[in-house]
């Protein structure tokens, strides 16, 4: 008789680009459908929806620095597509590469606040919220590019981050002085302080002149039913 012959292993799954595509898709419906529901608990359906995204941001006092509402989807396009095609890259990497766990278990809490962002943020109009998850992204970007650099030694997956880390990099005091500056619909507390208009993004604040009201016994104070992010 002859010996059984060992049917060869199967190869390891590659990853190709529509699985980054549809793994874009699914977060965007997943944080989407999140932010609906959270709207729709709180009784103001609408606010986590692209079309209020604009308005919401151009009606809160921002620093001068920030960028135009209109920068967002052209810069995300970019962040996304690149961070995308280091995630694609690292799960390519054999299984037990030093490094790849920790790279991807990072990148798992990156995409993860992403897709609580509509919920968290534009649903319930708490820039409180913005605030925390901007620093949140980029302390987990900042650790991804390192794993990617050092332990992971993968030149590519590290500058995939780079259009995002510079964003962030940005987003950051542009979401601490939108904390500082403008109400938080969900804690129901702000503005703590009352900008120097020199600071200020000309014609913020301005498309609801209810949201970006300096310090109660400053100018008054004034809740915001409607509002924007800087991240």
């Amino acid at each position: 008789m002859t010996a059984p012959v060992d049917s060869p292993a199967a190869p390891p799954m590659r990853w190709r680009w529509y699985h980054g595509l549809a793994f874009y898709l699914a977060q965007n419906a997943v944080g989407y459908i999140l932010g609906e529901l959270v709207s729709q608990a709180r009784g103001t359906p609408g606010r986590s929806r692209p079309s209020s995204f604009g308005p919401y941001f151009k009606s809160l006092r921002n620093a001068r620095f920030a960028p135009p509402s209109e920068a967002f989807l052209p810069v995300w396009a970019v962040n996304n597509a690149s961070a995308i095609y280091g995630l694609l890259r690292a799960l390519n990497r054999p299984r037990g590469t030093r490094g790849r766990d920790e790279f991807l278990t990072l990148q798992a809490l990156s995409w993860l606040d992403l897709v609580i962002w509509n919920a968290a943020y534009f649903a319930v109009r708490s820039p409180i919220h913005g605030l925390v998850l901007t620093v949140l992204l980029l302390v987990f970007t900042i650790a991804s590019v390192w794993v990617a650099a050092f332990r992971l030694r993968d030149s590519q997956v590290a500058l995939s981050l780079a259009t995002l880390f510079i964003w962030l990099t940005l987003a950051s005091p542009v979401a601490f002085f939108q904390m500082l500056w403008n109400r938080d619909d969900l804690y129901g507390v702000g503005p703590f302080a009352n900008p120097d208009p020199r600071f200020l993004r000309r014609g913020a604040g301005r498309e609801d002149g209810r949201n970006g009201q300096a310090a109660p016994g400053v100018h008054g104070s004034g809740s915001a039913d409607t509002a924007a992010t800087g991240a």
